[in-house]
C-alpha cells in the first residue's frame, strides 16, 4: 500500500481530469469518499455512468443506498440523499488508480446537461470575489492611460486577479514574477489555479528565495498552506480547499527563484503574448494600504516576450 502522502499525489492526479461540476475526494484509508458540488440529482448521473461502463454489473439498492460491484475486491456506496459515494473494499485503490479518470471521462461524455443546470456559484469563486466576465477584464484594461499611468491599488490588485484568471481560463502559458510576495496573494494564486481547472494552463512564480526584506518564500509558502487548511465556507464551515485540490495546486505552480527587483505578469499563448508590468509588489504593502503604483498594459508577441521579458530572468531559451 503507498503511504498516504503518496496516494494524495495519485488522487491529485485524478482530480485533474475536467469535470462540469466541481468533484473531490478524501482518503479515509480503507475507503475513498468522493463528494461533488452539484446540487441536483447527481446520484442518477453516477448510476448512468456506471450503468454504461459496467453494464453486466447487478445493482443492489436498500434504503438510501445503491451498491455497484464493478470490479472483484471492488464496492461502490451511492447515497441516494446526500449525493455522497464510498469507494471501499480490499481492491479499492487499485481500482481507483487503474479506473476513476475514465469514469470521469465517460460522466463528462452524459453530464452536458448538469452543467446547463448548475446555477450555485463556486466557493472559490466567492471567496476571490472574482466572476469569469471577459468585459470587465477589457474594462479595466481600457482605464489604464495610453503608454501607462499611476493607478490605485485596489485597482491595480482587481486587475492582477482578473487578468491571471482570464489567462488561466484560455490555457495560456503564464509567468508571475515579484521580488516579494504574501501569503495572501500565494493563496489567491492556488485558488485561481483549482477554478481553473481542466483548461491546460500553465504556470511559473518567479520570486528570490528570500525577498529584499529578508522573507523566506519557503516560510511564505508554508504559511500559505496553513491558510489553505484553515480557511472555510462561511455557510458550512468546510474546508475551502482540501487536501487533494491543494496538492494539485502545489504541484501544477512551478517556482523558479532569481534575484531581481521587477514586477510583471505575462502569459503567452501560440504567437500571442501580453505583459502587464507595475511597480507594485505583489504584496499587502502595496495592495492593501493606499498606495499608487505605476502600470502599464502591453501586447506583443511570444518571441518579444521571451526575448525582452523571460530570457533576461532565466526562465526561457531564445532562438535568434
Amino acid at each position: 500500500m503507498p503511504s498516504k502522502k503518496e496516494r494524495l499525489q495519485v488522487l491529485s492526479q485524478i482530480w485533474a481530469t475536467p469535470t462540469p461540476f466541481d468533484i473531490d475526494f478524501f482518503d479515509k484509508g480503507s475507503e475513498i469518499v468522493v463528494v461533488t458540488s452539484y446540487k441536483g440529482d447527481v446520484t442518477s448521473w453516477w448510476l448512468r455512468v456506471f450503468k454504461a461502463l459496467y453494464p453486466d454489473q447487478v445493482y443492489r439498492e436498500k434504503a438510501d443506498i445503491t451498491k455497484i460491484k464493478p470490479s472483484d475486491g471492488v464496492t461502490l456506496k451511492v447515497n441516494k440523499r446526500t449525493g455522497l459515494m464510498k469507494v471501499t473494499g480490499k481492491n479499492h485503490w487499485r481500482w481507483m488508480v487503474d479506473n476513476f479518470s475514465e469514469v470521469l471521462d465517460q460522466g463528462n461524455a452524459d453530464a452536458q446537461e448538469l452543467e446547463e443546470q448548475q446555477s450555485v456559484a463556486d466557493s472559490v469563486t466567492r471567496y476571490l470575489q472574482l466572476d469569469k466576465n471577459v468585459e470587465e477584464v477589457q474594462d479595466l484594461l481600457d482605464m489604464i492611460p495610453e503608454g501607462g499611468g499611476i493607478m490605485q491599488h485596489d485597482f491595480i490588485m482587481r486587475l492582477w486577479k482578473s487578468l491571471i484568471d482570464d489567462w488561466f481560463g484560455c490555457g495560456a502559458t503564464l509567468y508571475i514574477v515579484t521580488p516579494r510576495i504574501d501569503e495572501e496573494r500565494l493563496f489567491q494564486i492556488f485558488l485561481l489555479m483549482i477554478r481553473n481547472k481542466g483548461t491546460a494552463f500553465n504556470v511559473t512564480l518567479v520570486t528570490p528565495e528570500k525577498s529584499p526584506e529578508g522573507e523566506k518564500f519557503k516560510k511564505i509558502l508554508s504559511v500559505t498552506q496553513r491558510m489553505m487548511k484553515k480557511t472555510r465556507t462561511p455557510r458550512s464551515q468546510k474546508r475551502l480547499v482540501s487536501d487533494v485540490k491543494m496538492q494539485w495546486a502545489m504541484e501544477n505552480l512551478h517556482v523558479h527563484n532569481e534575484n531581481f527587483s521587477t514586477n510583471f505578469i505575462a502569459a503567452y499563448k501560440d504567437e500571442e503574448a501580453e505583459v502587464l508590468t507595475t511597480t507594485a509588489h505583489f504584496h499587502k504593502s502595496h495592495f492593501h494600504t493606499n498606495q499608487k503604483d505605476n502600470v502599464c498594459y502591453n501586447k506583443l508577441s511570444t518571441q518579444d516576450l521571451k526575448r525582452n521579458y523571460l530570457f533576461p530572468l532565466g526562465v526561457t531559451t531564445v532562438n535568434y
